[in-house]
């Protein structure tokens, strides 16, 4: 993620860029089935039937009306896709339906990424941070529900006090307090949206968790620890709350993780200390759940991840499953099974060759699954296979080794319930049955991002000279605006609407 010039003081605000070069790997083609052809021939079939009696039905009328029925309009009521403007200072708001396009109306987005951890489970609510850094006493949470109505300021980020101490450059603890609340990742909704984690410093020197209820408008203090306390994380089963902090005291002069730890909840009864990080890294990025208290993590790092950890909440015990540094990683929650993409620079430094190595189930042992160079390493629950893109083409793997491939493409996108799929890349986009039977191309522009709506009947596709949305069943371009931020595919979320 770049970070705007204002905030460049800010040292815990990178992301990790986890490319890997590329080589070739011998993965067997994507051919499509004869069932998919079958079916391709008899929807075509059916198509030209249909053009036939539509051509049947609009020929000129043997009467011409007095009047028209009057066209019904579209209610501006969602669902939104909600994206940064292309400097990442502000955000849209697109109206899937009605096409309506419309400024959120906020100061300055302090963190474009925020839309990623911000939009609540059932797509209710939207929490983004914003303000400006030179007056910090407009730094505040922002809540948008209706994205037609001005966002509301629901907390500012920083005690009055704490301001005051940070103008006046006193000591060094104000200051990384004001770092701890601009980290990536504030917010942790719990699973059924009702309430969300999220770090302030309001109290005090150091910053702490609050948990923040829409329904009530009310929040509570949960963490009163001298360190700076950020990136909540909730479990699944909502029992948990797991958190990380920063002892600025022991070194006021780096932000460096000094543990991972987490609270049992409601009661807050119980506490675990689940990690302390060897490596120096900036904070511990969050996998996720292998189980509902099990949790996989690693330490970012300026180079990369390393260390990769699997923690399990009730017996407060971590272990390190894969040692040293590499490049991406991704979990199946449904069958435990772990990727780890190790690239060759990340490999000489672990005596590894590089290549996908594969863990069955959360173990410990992890194989080298296919060897050579890969990036974009991901896991597609629509399909229940990993992802990645390696020299020949975009590959499905699972345990077994490669499934499928797409030579044309870069990425792959399946439709939410997974039978479309759109592969793309630096030489466009296509369409493709989800068995890899190719229906039609969508663009020739390089694409950067693919969104589907959660119905699966609307696509935007970030292209090279912007935004566009296309709708089943004709799928034609329409430009929603060419003032998109291109920093990160991660940035869109889907606002349901009141």
């Amino acid at each position: 993620m770049t970070v705007k010039s204002k905030v460049t003081f800010v040292f815990g605000l990178l992301l990790l860029s986890l490319g890997c070069r590329l080589s070739s790997p011998t993965p067997v083609a994507w051919v499509p089935t004869a069932t998919a052809q079958l079916r391709a021939q008899t929807e075509t079939a059916s198509a030209q039937a249909q053009a036939t009696l539509t051509a049947q039905v609009t020929k000129k009328p043997t009467s011409t009306p007095t009047s028209l029925p009057p066209t019904p309009t579209i209610a501006e009521d969602g669902p939104w896709l909600v994206f940064p403007n292309q400097p990442g200072t502000g955000f849209y708001a697109h109206d899937a339906d009605s096409g309506t396009l419309i400024p959120l109306n906020l100061p300055p987005a302090l963190d474009p990424l925020d839309l990623a951890s911000g939009i609540s489970p059932n797509g209710k609510h939207l929490l983004v941070r914003a303000g400006e850094l030179e007056a910090l006493t407009d730094l505040g949470f922002y809540l948008i529900e209706d994205p037609r109505q001005p966002a509301e300021k629901i907390t500012p980020l920083l005690s009055e006090q704490l301001i005051a101490d940070i103008l006046a450059e006193k000591g060094k603890q104000p200051k990384m307090a004001l770092q701890a609340v601009l980290q990536p990742n504030p917010v942790s909704w719990t699973a059924n949206s009702r309430q969300a984690a999220i770090p302030l410093a309001l109290e005090d020197l150091s910053s702490d968790l609050y948990l923040y209820t829409p329904q009530t408008d009310s929040f509570k203090r949960l963490s009163e620890r001298f360190q700076q306390e950020f990136a909540p994380y909730w479990a699944p089963g909502q029992n948990w709350l797991v958190f990380q902090e920063v002892n600025s005291y022991a070194t006021p002069d780096n932000w460096e993780i000094s543990l991972v730890g987490a609270w049992k909840m409601p009661k807050q009864d119980e506490l675990r200390y689940l990690i302390v990080p060897k490596a120096t890294g900036y904070w511990e990025h969050y996998v996720g759940w292998l189980t509902h208290e099990e949790l996989v993590s690693y330490t970012a790092t300026e180079t990369g991840g390393t260390d990769l950890h699997l923690s399990n909440l009730s017996t407060g015990k971590s272990v390190v499953l894969f040692y040293g540094a590499f490049d991406a990683v991704s979990l199946d929650p449904t069958h435990g099974s772990i990727a780890v993409s190790v690239s060759a620079t990340d490999g000489k430094s672990g005596g590894r060759k590089p290549g996908i190595y594969f863990s069955k189930s959360g173990g410990l042992l992890f194989a080298l699954l296919m060897e050579g160079e890969y990036e974009h390493l991901e896991f597609a629950p629509q399909v229940g296979n990993f992802i990645a893109t390696g020299k020949s083409g975009v590959f499905q793997f699972n345990s077994s080794g490669i499934l499928a491939r797409l030579n044309d493409d870069q990425r792959l996108s399946f439709s939410p319930d997974g039978k479309w799929a759109i592969g793309w890349g630096t030489n466009g986009a296509r369409l493709y049955y989800a068995d890899g039977m190719l229906l039609q191309s969508l663009t020739e522009q390089p694409v950067s991002a693919v969104v589907w709506q959660k119905d699966g009947q609307v696509i935007y596709l970030l292209e090279q000279d912007g935004l566009y949305q296309l709708r089943f069943p004709l799928l034609q371009h329409k430009l929603v605006t060419a003032d998109v931020y291109r920093g990160s595919e991660d940035a869109f979320a889907w606002l349901m609407g009141r």
